[in-house]
């Protein structure tokens, strides 16, 4: 996660589900139950493809931590 938002600026505007879940070491499925059941994390479909905002995730990872960068 640090290293997600150390790199923040060079990360794509757009995230897949696969790379949210690398990011917070998590399954797919989990990401999915985030988006959906616990609705913390925005997203939209485009096709078949589910995008999250990169400030979506990162707001996400700050929340959740308390707001520390550095841990």
């Amino acid at each position: 996660m640090t290293d997600f938002l150390n790199s923040y600026d060079v990360q794509p505007d757009e995230l897949t589900i696969s790379e949210v879940a690398k990011i917070l070491r998590c399954s797919r499925q989990m990401v999915l139950k985030i988006c959906h059941k616990y609705k913390d994390l925005p997203y939209y479909k485009v096709g078949k493809r589910y995008l999250i905002p990169k400030e979506s995730v990162r707001d996400y990872i700050l929340r959740n931590r308390g707001g520390k960068l550095n841990e």
